[in-house]
């Protein structure tokens, strides 16, 4: 096993706009490069970038992003060139945030790895390991990337942290080509690249009291609070650019919707004497609240349950097990990580949902491969029956 050392970090750091924009081009040309972000969040929403890391074939490029203004070159080379990048949830975040877009052609190693049975989440320095026979230091994840001038054991890990990624594109799509699971990584790919946009979607904030597990209890009133609470708070935590639960917590948003679903009306003073709700919340934000609240928009669609926290009986715990079961023999068979290809949460709804209609009613991410491997299985355990009405649950 070979350590990374000081002698192998070369790379080229990039703090000049006209530089920028001559790299970008260059890169255009290519068929793919290497990407990965340095950025710090802690007392944000947002992230704040610190460094853009860049592979290609010539070698590796740090890119200072406080020197850069004019971002459209980059935006255009990452609209028309595959762009290889290890877990890239954040990172295409960040990229929304920065760009306004994301890559159009996205190829995430763990991603890859998962897909070829070698590890759910396993991480980039396990990945260059177990493909590149090479071991990586652990060093500088909590720097400050903000600072400037970041020091030269940071610029080497930031180095680091691509200048494998090209030669791990070339192993892990040979293994997934061999494989013939070129079609299921693709649609999972964009399935990554539509979540980064939709993110910021104010239609997707509506969705966001889904989160909230003890949301089943509450009555239809509460629960359409809950939704345009939720609702109102992506909005501010956006606007503000504040940590989710340093704006309100969910107990709070929680407990306010039942007690104000269960009230006569909705009043500043309704709200700032709601019980189990933070008094210093409840009295800042009471007006802007009640107003909010009362001119919620009327197309907002309708809530509904989330059958993934609904309560099993014993029988349906008993088929959720079977069906985990089946599912693991599947993910064996076809060789990926089992978490890859179903989690407990999405059986479960399956489980309920079949409980309550008859039939299987597949998650939207359930959708497309997954459905295709896990169909033939599962209608066996789950037959099809006489169609039931439901019950306000998703």
């Amino acid at each position: 096993m070979h350590r990374q050392g000081a002698m192998d970090a070369n790379y080229e750091y990039v703090s000049d706009q006209a530089r920028f924009a001559v790299l970008c081009e260059a890169w255009s040309e290519l068929p793919a490069i290497g990407l990965d972000t340095e950025f710090i969040r802690t007392r944000t929403f947002y992230a704040k970038v610190g460094l853009l890391q860049l592979a290609a074939e010539s070698g590796c490029f740090l890119v200072d992003p406080l020197s850069i203004s004019d971002w459209e070159p980059f935006r255009r080379l990452l609209s028309e060139t595959q762009v290889i990048i290890h877990a890239a949830g954040e990172d295409l975040g960040l990229l929304h945030r920065l760009l306004g877009s994301v890559p159009a052609n996205l190829f995430d190693t763990q991603l890859a790895a998962a897909f070829l049975g070698a590890g759910f989440s396993l991480s980039y320095r396990d990945l260059v390991s177990r493909f590149c026979n090479v071991e990586l230091r652990k060093a500088e994840t909590r720097s400050n990337w903000l600072q400037r001038p970041l020091s030269p054991s940071q610029l080497r890990y930031a180095a680091d942290d691509v200048r494998f990624l090209l030669e791990l594109r070339k192993k892990l799509d040979a293994d997934l080509r061999r494989k013939n699971a070129q079609g299921w990584f693709a649609e999972d790919c964009r399935r990554l690249r539509e979540g980064a946009e939709q993110d910021e979607n104010p239609r997707t904030w509506l969705s966001s009291y889904l989160q909230i597990k003890d949301h089943n209890s509450l009555n239809d009133r509460g629960l359409y609070l809950l939704q345009q609470l939720c609702h109102w708070r992506e909005r501010e935590i956006r606007a503000r650019d504040l940590p989710r639960n340093w704006l309100v917590e969910d107990k709070d948003l929680s407990a306010l919707a039942r007690h104000l679903g269960q009230s006569e009306s909705i009043s500043p003073d309704t709200i700032r004497n709601a019980p189990g709700v933070n008094s210093k919340f409840a009295k800042k934000f009471a007006s802007d609240l009640a107003a909010f609240l009362m001119k919620s928009p009327s197309d907002s669609p309708a809530p509904r349950r989330n059958e993934r926290f609904a309560p099993l009986d014993h029988a349906q715990r008993g088929m959720l097990k079977k069906c985990r079961e089946a599912a693991g023999k599947e993910a064996k068979r076809i060789e990926v990580s089992p978490e890859l290809l179903c989690r407990k949460k999405q059986l479960q709804q399956i489980v309920h949902s079949h409980s309550l209609t008859g039939s299987i009613d597949w998650p939207p991410e359930m959708q497309g491969w997954r459905q295709e491997v896990l169909a033939p299985v599962l209608s066996g355990m789950l037959p099809q029956r006489e169609r039931k009405a439901r019950s306000g649950m998703i």
